[in-house]
């Protein structure tokens, strides 16, 4: 399958930092867009400097820790109910731009579970080949867009990971749910607390 248009290859560059990666255009539902457009992608890509290569749009809000990014819009006018909840079970496929790839290209995948540090989720990739063994997701699929069945966007891709989990393919991609970016950029659901060697940092009273 070819990728979707609301799939749009980046490349960032700015002070002796660069990325390639993947923004997504938002939904069009359920509220007034007054002729703007909107995109959400990863922090780690569009953090690093002005983007060369795909849309020019402003970063509005982002945070590094939850990893999501919001452009060109204003996230107190989006409405988190326009995008799905994360479900296990849920039949998924990623479409991004590997690093330099201008065709780009689409992953299936199923939602797992949700990760112990919110907002994350853990998608287990597929391969439509028969006969070939999933991948892992490769740089420049970072921010790729995670449309569900009926095509709604419900996440992006924060980072792969390979772990064996007996009866999949232990091969897997972490998302950040559009839902959940939305909510925290709101202030809706707190932020995701930094950590130290994996464990949470003490609470300053």
């Amino acid at each position: 399958p070819s990728v979707s248009s609301r799939a749009e290859r980046v490349f960032y560059r700015g002070d002796g930092a660069a990325a390639w990666g993947t923004v997504c255009k938002l939904n069009r539902r359920g509220f007034v867009w007054l002729g703007k457009r909107g995109y959400v992608s990863v922090a780690h890509v569009t953090e690093n400097g002005t983007p060369l290569v795909g849309p020019k749009d402003e970063v509005t809000i982002s945070d590094q820790a939850s990893d999501w990014s919001f452009l060109g819009i204003d996230a107190a006018r989006l409405d988190p109910d326009d995008y799905p909840e994360m479900r296990p079970g849920t039949e998924v496929e990623i479409h991004g731009f590997p690093a330099r790839d201008r065709d780009g290209e689409v992953i299936p995948g199923v939602v797992y579970s949700d990760d112990p540090e919110p907002p994350f989720w853990w998608v287990e990739l597929r391969d439509s080949d028969d006969g070939i063994a999933a991948e892992g997701v490769i740089g420049g699929i970072s921010g790729s867009c995670v449309f569900d069945d009926d095509g709604d966007l419900v996440a992006v891709v924060h980072a792969n990971g390979f772990s064996t989990i007996e009866g999949t393919t232990n091969t897997w991609a972490k998302v950040v749910p559009v839902r959940e970016a939305i909510l925290q950029a709101q202030g809706r659901l707190p932020p995701r607390r930094k950590t130290l060697l994996g464990l949470p940092l003490p609470k300053i009273f």
